[in-house]
């Protein structure tokens, strides 16, 4: 089920023309170049701020849905949460801002991430604690290679929003 909404999220977002992409079509403008979007006639404060709440928001629902099915409801935290942020951090920059790379990369990095508990059954075999902890490095050290190869790339369309986190003033323009 979670694999069919991811899915069809990634199709609503690209290719719907009742979607979020064409409600928010302006939002891309604001971040790369803000004063050409506001030469344009477009609020770039309201974008901005409209971005970040959309954003938390999903985090919100993100962070929720941790607590209730990983943690099957519990809130306090059992050492597992910064773990996952680092791969949340992690996948972010890995997608280059394409829906696409953001559903297959938190798939390979989930897998990853839970290989450790299923290998060994799936194998047949026992592993010595010590393996089993280099196992559980695989999805931190594949982060670390995949961190390295996106930032090697130069490509335009693969690198963030220019103004991306920077406040915009209009007088500045």
């Amino acid at each position: 089920m979670r694999k069919l909404m991811a899915l069809l999220l990634a199709l609503v977002l690209l290719c719907s023309s009742a979607g979020f992409a064409e409600a928010l079509e302006n939002a891309p403008a604001t971040a790369d170049v803000p004063a050409t979007a506001d030469a344009a006639g477009i609020n770039v404060t309201l974008y901005k701020y409209l971005s970040t709440c959309i954003g938390a928001g999903i985090c919100g629902i993100g962070g929720l849905y941790y607590v209730l099915d990983y943690n099957q409801g519990i809130w306090a935290t059992t050492g597992q949460i910064e773990a996952l942020g680092w791969l949340a951090v992690a996948l972010v920059i890995f997608t280059t801002w394409k829906p696409l790379n953001a559903i297959w990369g938190a798939y390979l990095f989930g897998m990853l991430y839970w290989l450790y508990q299923f290998l060994p059954s799936l194998l047949g075999i026992t592993m010595a604690s010590h393996i089993t902890d280099l196992v559980q490095m695989l999805p931190y050290v594949v982060t670390i290679i995949v961190l390295i190869v996106v930032s090697m790339r130069k490509k335009k369309e693969n690198q963030p929003p220019a103004h991306l986190g920077l406040a915009y003033f209009r007088e500045e323009r």
